[in-house]
């Protein structure tokens, strides 16, 4: 099993393996998944490995990135220079043969820390262009739109990060389902410059760059890398970002949402994921608030519907729908006011096997429609999977989001 990043940076410090070596794994662990897991759109191991060789040069030089020769992979809606990023999706193969000539600016941060993109990974179950990609810990089942490629290859144990887009719950999703730590940082926080297909802030209020990983801390790197202004992307804020291990636990108000509090039985991951992520912070001090927030998600999906279909309504209708968006994000922050984080299920059900449909992200809408950082980290256990849950922060609060799935992850061990 592939280490974490950071487990591999120290690795790489001590002598105990190579980036090249490690390069070299993966891109066998890769070609063997596409035959059991899938998700793998594209590589180019001859570049891959020429990046590691300079990688282990600027090691042995002491002149190693935050993340130097950690291999990672990066969703097909996301530049990569030289790449085919074709922006393929479950029902259309997107633009086949587009290679950037440029990278985003989050894989541009990424590269300039070290990492090294080890393969472009497909969106979506089921892909025209690319094929299916299964759930790595049972291919009968579905891994979650859309960021399901790198989900799914984080989740098998080829790469420990990789980069996924979210919208309304699509790198939280994938995350929920396979296993692994997924981050949807507060909107506005990570440039969305070379985001394929284009969207920006005025046009979508909602689209996120973000990680996932097999660990939280490796997220909170990876967001400390690919964070702040490009001077590009006009709908990122200034805002500087807190540090996770700055965030006292003790004290910190946790509340749930009705309708998934501990207990729920209907929740991904059932009474296991939220009852003992909520124990877990109640353990190292945190404060559990006992009014839920209330219940808003069939609110919140009828508000996204109307937002899908707005290019076919009438101006009054437009703005009708930005005013109702407004005025949710408004009465969310004043029924949050009071508490630190919250903690809900992902899903409302285990993954299946099919596409990911609109009930699946009934736990997701909401925060995406308030831009509230977002962090699903493992808790408990359902059956033979991981559960998973969200840890919902204030907007900018991400390091706090971060900080509290810190203590979840700990706790399961």
């Amino acid at each position: 099993m592939m280490p974490s990043a950071l487990d591999l940076v120290r690795r790489y410090a001590s002598g105990e393996t190579t980036a090249a070596e490690t390069v070299r794994d993966v891109l066998d662990r890769l070609a063997d998944l596409r035959e059991t897991v899938g998700g793998v759109a594209a590589t180019d191991p001859e570049r891959s490995l020429a990046e590691a060789a300079e990688a282990d040069r600027r090691l042995r030089a002491g002149e190693g990135g935050p993340l130097e020769g950690v291999p990672v992979t990066v969703k097909d809606w996301i530049d990569v220079a030289g790449l085919p990023v074709t922006g393929a999706t479950g029902s259309h193969v997107g633009s086949p043969g587009r290679r950037p000539g440029a990278d985003a600016t989050a894989v541009a941060r990424l590269r300039a820390a070290g990492a090294i993109v080890v393969a472009i990974s497909s969106a979506m179950a089921d892909n025209p262009l690319h094929g299916r990609t299964r759930n790595p810990f049972d291919p009968a089942r579905a891994p979650g739109g859309s960021s399901s490629g790198t989900a799914a290859l984080v989740g098998a144990g080829a790469v420990p990060l990789g980069l996924g887009s979210d919208s309304g719950g699509s790198i939280r999703l994938p995350a929920a389902w396979c296993g692994v730590a997924g981050l949807k940082p507060t909107f506005g926080r990570v440039p969305l410059t070379g985001h394929f297909p284009r969207c920006g802030a005025l046009e979508d209020g909602r689209t996120v760059i973000g990680p996932l990983a097999s660990s939280v801390r490796d997220l909170a790197v990876a967001l400390r890398v690919i964070a702040g202004p490009d001077g590009l992307d006009a709908g990122v804020a200034p805002v500087p970002l807190g540090d996770p291990d700055a965030v006292g636990t003790a004290g910190l108000r946790v509340g749930t949402m009705a309708g998934g509090e501990p207990g729920d039985h209907t929740a991904e991951g059932g009474h296991g994921a939220t009852a003992s992520a909520v124990a877990a912070l109640a353990e190292a001090g945190a404060c559990v608030v006992d009014e839920p927030v209330p219940d808003v998600r069939e609110e919140a999906l009828e508000l996204t519907r109307r937002y899908w279909g707005r290019s076919g309504l009438p101006g009054a209708e437009n703005v009708r729908v930005m005013w109702d968006w407004d005025r949710f994000r408004r009465r969310m922050l004043a029924a949050t006011a009071h508490l630190d984080v919250i903690v809900t299920p992902v899903a409302p059900e285990p993954p299946p096997w099919r596409e990911s449909i609109e009930s699946d992200y009934l736990w997701t809408l909401p925060w995406s429609l308030t831009g509230a950082p977002v962090v699903v980290t493992p808790s408990g256990t359902a059956a033979d999977r991981p559960g998973a849950v969200q840890v919902i922060a204030r907007p900018w609060e991400d390091h706090v989001a971060l900080a509290a799935a810190l203590v979840i992850e700990r706790a399961r061990g």
